[in-house]
């Protein structure tokens, strides 16, 4: 199959750049298969594994880009121009109040789809080359998200460090008011970030929001890091009681994170390996572009973003 990807989006990708990394693994995974991928993105992106070609942020038709012969485009936002060929869509975040998505569209999590009124999906996958395992933990918390974003709830994530009496490593961007036993890194990646996830005794991720996916999640799960979250939107799908610790109240999550050192590395490790790679995503999306091609769309109807959506509102709040 030729398949193409349209993201604006520089290859290989810098920082944490969660959608350009899914891309990047669903690519990898398709050239593994024996696809022949091609990745339309930013001028100086270079991938061993695809052919790239450098396009605009914006045009009015694809097909000018496009190599002979494609069957099938993975777009990553509704598209704003024409093309004649099938396309399928990856939506990755929550919808606008009210916003209308294009008919192949699948999101990343079954409560996600469900969100927005649909019922295909695909989970993320990672590349488990990228994340070796370690058993041996360190004695500290790991909080690893967009601090700034008040639905992944840094505040409630030190309150619930500070009962446990465990350190607590933050990467993610900086916030204010830190407190002692609470160590900033910044926004981290590369080799620094995957040490925060091999040695972290537990990742701590009490979202206060419908979580799409939690793609750091995966990760940590990968290097033989446990869990502790709470059970919103996409993580009761990942998180199993062999891998974390889902908790709606702050003792239960309290708890969960100081039972952090009785879970087995190798059974984290075992959760993502079973559903959670690249090649899993990659064959899934396989089955979807198969059905676009021969039926001309995914299904009728359309996804649609609840009419009261705000993709930053907090659902769930219990003093955490």
């Amino acid at each position: 199959m030729k398949i193409v990807h349209l993201i604006w989006a520089t290859f290989p990708v810098e920082g944490y750049g969660g959608t350009e990394r899914v891309c990047y693994w669903l690519a990898k995974a398709q050239a593994e298969l024996g696809h022949e991928v091609t990745v339309l993105c930013r001028p100086g992106s270079r991938l061993p594994f695809a052919k790239t070609i450098e396009v605009p942020e914006t045009f009015p038709d694809l097909d000018a880009f496009l190599p002979p012969g494609t069957d099938i485009v993975q777009l990553y936002q509704n598209p704003n121009f024409t093309t004649s060929r099938p396309v399928l869509v990856n939506i990755g975040g929550n919808g606008q109040a009210g916003e209308r998505f294009h008919p192949n569209t699948v999101f990343v999590s079954r409560s996600h789809a469900e969100r927005h009124g649909w019922s295909e999906f695909v989970h993320n996958g990672i590349d488990l080359a990228e994340y070796p395992l370690q058993k041996k933990k360190d004695d500290y918390l790991l909080f690893l998200a967009k601090a700034k974003w008040s639905v992944k709830n840094l505040s409630g994530s030190i309150k619930i460090a500070k009962a446990a009496g465990m350190r607590l490593e933050v990467g993610g961007g900086r916030a204010g008011c830190w407190h002692r036993n609470v160590r900033s890194h910044g926004t981290v990646s590369g080799a620094r970030k995957l040490a925060l996830l091999q040695g972290a005794s537990a990742l701590l991720f009490p979202v206060i929001w419908e979580e799409p996916f939690g793609l750091v999640s995966v990760e940590a799960m990968a290097c033989g890091t446990p869990v502790v979250a709470t059970p919103r939107g996409a993580l009761p799908e990942i998180v199993t009681p062999e891998s974390g610790v889902l908790a709606d109240s702050f003792d239960g999550l309290v708890d969960g994170v100081r039972r952090a050192g009785k879970f087995n590395p190798e059974a984290c490790r075992a959760r993502v390996e079973e559903a959670f790679t690249h090649l899993h995503m990659a064959r899934k999306y396989q089955c979807y572009y198969e059905r676009v091609i021969r039926d001309g769309k995914l299904r009728e109807g359309f996804p649609r973003a609840a009419p009261d959506a705000d993709p930053q509102k907090k659902t769930y709040y219990a003093g955490y």
